[in-house]
């Protein structure tokens, strides 16, 4: 089911020269990446549908920690590594995070902003899930059999949260909240299922204010967004080096992370940001 042989192979057709560069490809799928990506996407784009693709992202890793957790099945052996890496060796392998993240966000993106009958966005879609599922197995943290299931289940995942939800956020961030309540439970309060539950709450609470946010007025408004945006993450990354080992406050942290994303346009939107622009 895992398919090690073929992953043998998938991983011997790649050398070590291109280590960097696979690593690169495997950051597009991991956490940080992909809610730095929709972070700018809420400032700049659709507040409404970017808001809708965080709710799934967040209910979809609460998901799959708890499948992870249930399932048990070990990633490949550390000699099987393209390169070291600093706790990519932990945890367990089956299915794919960063293949079932890359699906849900990626391909959310697509079904969010209608575009499911451009052949553009698909194909960049499905290019980017593709390589980042084929740098899992090259890097030799995962098998093929797992990155495969990981997409799959991230297709269901999507079709199964746009019925659900009928496009709307708040019912999007309610689900998630359902499911990191025993993710958190199943998976033993690790620190992602934490980041469940805190931004399942946050994102709840918040996108409860997306109608009352002002419209994006100019560019510069838009870089000062992105400046002060990216420095409050930039602190609640900062503040959680400090509290890591505290469950509780990271829950409120993680809260504070989506809650501040969610209204940095509202902070921002009070700036005199037109006035400096005309001057």
């Amino acid at each position: 089911m895992r398919l090690k042989e073929q992953s043998a192979l998938v991983r011997d057709a790649v050398s070590t020269e291109y280590a960097e560069f696979v690593v690169f490809v495997t950051d597009l799928g991991g956490t940080t990446a992909l809610m730095l990506l929709l972070a700018v996407l809420f400032w700049w784009s659709s507040r409404r549908r970017s808001a809708l693709v965080i709710s799934y992202a967040i209910a979809g890793l609460a998901l799959l920690l708890a499948l992870k957790s249930l399932f048990a099945l070990p990633r490949p052996p550390a000699d099987a590594m393209l390169v070291p890496l600093e706790d990519e060796h932990t945890g367990y392998g089956f299915p794919s995070g960063h293949a079932f993240a890359a699906t849900v966000v990626y391909g959310g993106l697509v079904s969010a902003y209608d575009r499911t009958r451009d052949r553009r966005a698909l194909l960049a879609a499905g290019t980017l899930v593709v390589l980042v599922s084929l740098s899992r197995v090259v890097l030799g943290v995962h098998y093929l059999g797992d990155v495969i299931v990981g997409v799959l289940l991230g297709i269901v995942f999507i079709a199964a949260m746009d019925r659900l939800t009928g496009g709307d956020p708040t019912t999007g961030f309610a689900i998630a909240l359902v499911l990191s309540i025993p993710a958190v439970v199943i998976a033993g309060g690790t620190t992602d299922s934490l980041l469940g539950l805190g931004g399942s709450i946050g994102g709840l609470l918040g996108s409860q204010r997306l109608p009352d946010l002002p419209a994006l007025r100019s560019r510069l408004e838009g870089f000062v967004l992105l400046v002060v945006g990216g420095g409050f993450v930039a602190v609640v990354q900062v503040a959680e080096s400090l509290v890591e080992t505290v469950e509780p406050l990271l829950v409120v942290l993680y809260a504070m992370l989506l809650g501040g994303i969610f209204l940095a346009p509202a902070a921002v939107g009070r700036l005199e940001v037109d006035a400096l622009e005309s001057r």
